[in-house]
């Protein structure tokens, strides 16, 4: 059995070794690809982020100074990339359904279900951010097991070709394991700065989704604030003074 089991190893040991050259391009191949599609995910969420904050400070500019809820609306249409204004808009319009086209004046219950409203639409925007950071958990995960392959696989290639030649000196051997050291160094070039930047924009997310979940709140003082006396409700169009 053992005789057998041998026989069958040197058998595939060769041919392992004469796919090594194909298996290591197919491995750089990879890794150079996931290498370029990182660093374009990189540059387009920094872009991104940066867009998105911007409006938003613009947006809560606009928010502090505002005295009306007519002018706040046209600000949050003024500002359709920000966030925040989006999440503006998601308030008014469940604030126009559910008061029939009054101001917006809210419940206990009314104000628990405009937050549940919020909080998915938060949801969204949180998950539109979040694009592409999945890629680069998993390039920064798998790339150097993807790298050490292709170094195991040259390794498996110098080896044989030492086994063939009968010689173990550092010139036969040599060059093979450098070659296929390259492997492991560039998946480790591909998850270095895949991992740096998914825990960078990590952060930043996380932040934003607390200035988010903080502005949310700041809504639903408001809308807690607005009388509920229908005598005292503004018709539709109206200026509702804010209390911030």
């Amino acid at each position: 059995m053992a005789s057998y089991f041998g026989a069958g190893l040197q058998n595939i040991i060769p041919m392992l070794a004469g796919l090594g050259t194909i298996v290591q391009l197919l491995v750089l191949g990879s890794l150079v690809l996931a290498s370029v599609v990182c660093w374009a995910i990189i540059f387009n969420k920094s872009r991104q982020l940066r867009r998105v904050q911007r409006y938003d400070q613009r947006f809560r500019r606009a928010f502090q100074s505002a005295q009306d809820f007519a002018f706040l609306a046209a600000a949050a249409r003024r500002f359709s990339q920000s966030p925040m204004a989006r999440l503006l808009r998601t308030a008014h319009r469940y604030t126009e359904v559910s008061s029939n086209g009054n101001a917006p004046g809210l419940s206990g219950r009314g104000l628990d279900r405009l937050r549940q409203t919020l909080n998915a639409r938060l949801a969204v925007e949180t998950g539109e951010l979040e694009v592409g950071l999945p890629f680069l958990a998993t390039t920064a995960s798998a790339t150097p097991f993807i790298g050490l392959l292709g170094t195991v696989w040259g390794i498996i290639q110098s080896f044989h070709a030492v086994g063939q030649g009968g010689s173990a000196s550092l010139v036969v051997v040599g060059p093979g394991i450098s070659e296929a050291l390259v492997a492991t160094a560039a998946g480790l070039a591909a998850a270095i700065p895949a991992v740096i930047a998914y825990n960078y924009f990590l952060n930043r997310l996380h932040r934003m989704e607390s200035d988010m979940q903080g502005f949310i709140e700041e809504l639903l003082q408001i809308f807690e604030a607005v009388p509920m006396a229908e005598s005292e409700m503004p018709t539709a169009g109206g200026h509702v003074p804010l209390q911030h």
